[in-house]
């Protein structure tokens, strides 16, 4: 193999070390690395509609940073107001007149339930109190490391032959230009993956009802980003928002609001979009 690999090779264990030591340093540089690709990547689809670099490139990360602080602002209040309003309507049915001892027990776990969920809220306004200048020297590192990312990129290629055999520069730096372009192709296509599912929620929570449908469409375009973990993100307000306004019924048209965005996702947007963006393996080699 040549020795090109096995720089990348020691580059990476020098990576994974450091990560381990220093995780929430080299983790908010990893993900600003990500954001800065995508902003990238938001800017060059503004510019198709013929707007200024110069003015693209800080709208992009206008636009993605401000729609983050949105959904996740949004979130946490949004979701205690509608636990408590849950809480409240499971309290005025009268599970009494349920033949047996089966009422007294629901009674008593509604009472259990809504005691834990004020400990809960609780324990969670203290941890938010105690954590909130690291999440906000996380969130200010991020935006600096993505801003430095995007103005120093050109500086920092040139700095690449600093790194590797003189003998084996162009091959070098042919293949890290193959794997950012297709990591940025990848990220384009999860882009447009997330802003049709984003729509999609948007649209279905509009027309059946839902009150704070924007705020669910970017939340779920916002977190299509996050595999596995962000349908069920998306998933607690939804199912709250429709059993506190719709009761049960509520509760079957989150469900098809999920499904649905699920389904063409998974069916449809991945395999036509994202799925024809990514090639990263056998490069290397």
């Amino acid at each position: 193999m040549s020795k090109s690999f096995w720089f990348i090779i020691s580059y990476l264990i020098i990576f994974l070390i450091l990560l381990k030591i220093f995780p929430t340093i080299v983790g908010s540089l990893v993900i600003a690395l990500f954001f800065t690709i995508l902003i990238d990547v938001i800017a060059s689809y503004l510019e198709k509609i013929k707007i200024s670099r110069k003015i693209t490139a800080p709208l992009a990360a206008l636009l993605f940073y401000g729609a983050i602080v949105y959904a996740f602002y949004s979130l946490i209040p949004i979701t205690i107001e509608e636990s408590t309003k849950a809480f409240e309507v499971l309290k005025g049915i009268n599970f009494n007149s349920i033949p047996g001892k089966t009422g007294e027990v629901v009674n008593t776990l509604l009472d259990t339930a809504g005691k834990y969920l004020n400990d809960l809220i609780i324990q969670l306004a203290r941890y938010l109190a105690s954590n909130i200048s690291n999440y906000i020297t996380v969130a200010l590192l991020l935006i600096v490391a993505s801003g430095y990312m995007a103005i120093a990129s050109k500086r920092l290629w040139l700095s690449i032959d600093k790194f590797f055999p003189n003998s084996e520069i162009k091959y070098t730096k042919k293949f890290l230009l193959k794997t950012y372009s297709d990591l940025r192709k990848f990220v384009s296509g999860q882009i447009i993956t997330a802003l049709f599912v984003g729509l999609i929620t948007w649209f279905m929570a509009l027309i059946l009802g839902f009150p704070y449908a924007i705020f669910l469409g970017i939340l779920a375009g916002i977190t299509d980003f996050i595999p596995y973990l962000g349908v069920f993100i998306t998933a607690f307000p939804l199912i709250l928002l429709g059993f506190t306004n719709f009761e049960l019924i509520g509760i079957i048209k989150a469900l098809i609001i999920l499904i649905t965005a699920n389904q063409i996702e998974t069916w449809i947007l991945s395999p036509r979009i994202s799925g024809e963006k990514l090639i990263l393996i056998g490069s290397l080699f």
